[in-house]
């Protein structure tokens, strides 16, 4: 599934256009836009760019605040290649982004929020 925007195209991995899935449909429906299931596509215009990002935020803060569970030190030296920090809201989560389905949702939503910021 691909995330079209004005300037650019984000490709959602399988996991994060399930996680997804629901409420981009709600988004296309209040919006008036199409999913184009042929093309495994949705384009988002420009002036919609904003309330598509407070979307996402939305949906990565409820994500957060539900189901994050901070590491242990121990698990973070052990494996510190599994582990990635984001800033969110002025708050750093550090998340498993390779093995918890937590971590793995979490960085996609992460990474799809900032690619929507950018011009």
């Amino acid at each position: 599934m691909k995330i079209k925007l004005e300037a650019k195209t984000v490709e959602l991995t399988e996991l994060w256009f399930e996680y997804l899935f629901p409420y981009l449909v709600r988004f296309s429906i209040r919006n008036q836009l199409s999913i184009e299931l042929k093309n495994k596509g949705i384009l988002i215009p420009i002036e919609l760019q904003p309330k598509f990002n407070e979307m996402l935020e939305e949906i990565l803060m409820q994500l957060l605040s539900e189901c994050y569970k901070e590491p242990t030190q121990k698990e973070r030296s052990k494996n510190s290649s599994r582990y990635q920090k984001i800033d969110f809201k002025g708050v750093i989560y550090v998340l498993n982004y390779r093995t918890d389905i937590v971590g793995k949702i979490g960085y996609g939503l992460n990474y799809l929020i900032e690619e929507t910021k950018k011009k």
